[in-house]
């Protein structure tokens, strides 16, 4: 065993001064501590609400669409793509969707002023979409519409007051003549369900059918449609998925995924976990200071000590050693200690504690929580980084030392 670790071991637990010694430690290694203990349970919890809100976007739509790249470039035909696309490594299922923007509007009742809001409605292939998207997974009445039915997401029905059975009129952007002029071509429809996919946007924005009814609303010819959606294995591979879908299309249609849907949201998000990481790392920082101050203490108090080392032939490397292993010692030990109390405050936060005031919001009365290995490691290897270099200039003090000088006065 090297004779350094051994000596910086006690001289951070013995002297004249022990108990002043041990207690400045004992802070220094307490601040390490509660700096990687935060980190780890904040970068946690942040990852958990990232989780969350990403399965809530994935859910309501697709992991990948595919749509015309220009409207020169052929119509959709699923006929001839959805087998072709099926078979690609990495998908887990596709189906044809006719999506655009509608008006939707109640049938006023006598004496009742309309009740109107815009809309996207989605023509879907029923058996299908089931494998796709979660907008069917939660649904009050009917989640597989019939000709002529409708299934509007909930905040759509809460704002215009829609119960189940209402009958609405859905106004088209496609115009048809009449002896009148022209006007938005119009179908009534029966509101046969109302779906609740957690995710805001596509509760307020959002209506679905099947494809027929979507065909008869929008005009579109017979075996075209606006475009195929799918969902992927993994989502966080969707990218690797997407060029062997683009390749497998060709450019004349263009390939979007989930990530670059929502870019300005996801790379928020991104920021938001490295602002928050800077900022308690700091915490780990103020505690580095204690180390410093911990470490001048003892080089003052072993400077006797320090010249008889050098007096024997430690080099001034050995002595800088000696400091650094205890700055190095309380770090190790400080982060070990955040370490454990952060991934264990992570497993009752997962397991254990219940809030249910989250209930409602997140449906679950759980902090979500996703424990990243990568950014743990990032903790603690900066952690102990900044113990190492804020180690330095105490080290380099002593060894600076002369012996002589030292000793003179022994």
């Amino acid at each position: 065993m090297r004779f350094e670790p051994f000596i910086a071991r006690r001289y951070l637990f013995s002297g004249h001064h022990k108990a002043l010694l041990s207690a400045i430690t004992l802070i220094s290694i307490g601040g390490v501590a509660v700096g990687v203990f935060a980190l780890i349970v904040v970068i946690a919890v942040m990852e958990g609400f990232d989780r969350n809100l990403v399965e809530k976007i994935i859910g309501a739509y697709a992991h990948i669409e595919i749509v015309r790249a220009s409207t020169d470039s052929p119509p959709v035909v699923p006929a001839k793509m959805l087998t072709t696309i099926e078979k690609l490594p990495g998908v887990k299922a596709v189906g044809p969707v006719i999506m655009r923007q509608a008006l939707l509007q109640v049938i006023p009742g006598e004496g009742e002023e309309p009740r109107q809001t815009a809309v996207f409605v989605q023509g879907v292939d029923l058996e299908r979409e089931r494998h796709i998207t979660k907008l069917m997974d939660k649904v009050s009445g009917k989640a597989m519409p019939d000709h002529g039915e409708i299934v509007i997401g909930k905040k759509v029905a809460q704002r215009l007051y829609i119960p189940l059975g209402t009958r609405v009129t859905v106004f088209s952007p496609v115009f048809v003549r009449t002896p009148t002029g022209g006007t938005a071509l119009a179908r009534n429809a029966v509101v046969a369900g109302i779906f609740d996919s957690g995710f805001p946007e596509a509760d307020e924005m959002i209506a679905y059918t099947d494809l027929e009814t979507a065909r008869a609303l929008f005009m579109v010819p017979e075996d075209e449609v606006d475009g195929l959606h799918l969902v992927v294995d993994d989502p966080q591979k969707v990218d690797q998925v997407k060029r062997l879908v683009q390749e497998a299309v060709g450019p004349a249609y263009l390939v979007t995924t989930w990530r670059e849907r929502n870019p300005v949201l996801f790379d928020a998000l991104v920021l938001e976990k490295w602002a928050m990481f800077i900022i308690l790392l700091l915490i780990v920082l103020v505690a580095s200071f204690n180390i410093v101050g911990t470490l001048i203490m003892v080089v003052i108090e072993k400077t006797r000590e320090i010249g008889i080392l050098k007096s024997m032939g430690a080099t001034e490397d050995a002595i800088m050693r000696i400091f650094v292993f205890q700055g190095l010692f309380i770090g190790g030990i400080g982060t070990l200690l955040g370490a454990v109390g952060g991934l264990s405050t992570c497993y009752l936060l997962q397991n254990h504690i219940r809030i249910d005031i989250l209930s409602e919001a997140y449906l679950s009365d759980r902090i979500p929580i996703l424990i990243n290995t990568q950014w743990n490691i990032l903790i603690i290897l900066s952690a102990l980084a900044i113990c190492l270099i804020t180690s330095l200039y105490p080290a380099r003090q002593a060894a600076k030392l002369d012996p002589v000088e030292a000793l003179r006065y022994e």
